[in-house]
This record gives structure tokens, sequence and C-alpha cells, in this order.
């Protein structure tokens, strides 16, 4: 199974109704991907709401999702607004540098670059 880390904004200015939507946003890309039986790595899921329940600082969280991304991703999928993302920049700056393939979605459905290429066999 191919796995696709999802890369986008979380955090942004602290806003916890912004962090829900961010979280809430990713979540709409991992049921697609689940729907077509891809398999997936999303670090708003991982950590939702951590900025409130643990007391590790960002810098923590950001090393925690490239040490992920390292280790389990054969892809990453750039949701729209990852450009205003620091964090998401550097995922996926990361993942050119190291080959990875790098999806762009403009929405959820927008997936099939996706799923073909989770056909093709490794």
């Amino acid at each position: 199974m191919k796995i696709v880390f999802i890369a986008g904004p979380y955090f942004g200015d602290g806003d916890f109704g912004k962090i829900e939507r961010n979280i809430r946003k990713a979540e709409e890309y991992q049921v697609q991907l689940a729907n077509n039986d891809i398999g997936f790595f999303c670090p708003h899921n991982h950590t939702e709401h951590f900025e409130r329940k643990a007391k590790a600082n960002e810098k923590f969280y950001r090393e925690l999702d490239m040490l992920m991304l390292s280790i389990v991703a054969d892809a990453v999928l750039a949701i729209p607004g990852w450009e205003i993302s620091s964090g998401a920049k550097a995922e996926i700056e990361w993942a050119v540098a190291n080959n990875l393939k790098v999806f762009y979605p403009k929405s959820p459905k927008d997936i099939n670059e996706v799923i073909v290429w989770a056909g093709e066999k490794i």
C-alpha cells in the first residue's frame, strides 16, 4: 500500500476556529483517499488540537511531522492553502528534494491523479 502524506495549513494565527476548520478540511481529503483504498497519514488528525491538550511547542510538532513524512510517505497531497503554511511548504520542499510525487488537488473530489498513481506498482 502506498501512503499519501497530507500537507496543508494547521495552526495559522492560532485561532481555535481556524484550526478546527483546517483539521476538518484535511479530513475531507482523508475520507476521499480512504474511500478509494489509498493509504494516508494526516498530521492534522494525528495531533488534533494538541496545542490545547499538550505542552509541547510548535517546533516539536514540525519535527514530528517531518519525521513521519520521511518514514512513511510515498507521496504528498498538498491541499489548497498549503502555500500560506510554512510547515506545509517545508514538507513539500522536502518531498520534492527527495523525489516524492506531490499532488495539488483543487478539492477533495479532485484526486483522480492520486487514484491512478496509487494503482501503479511500486
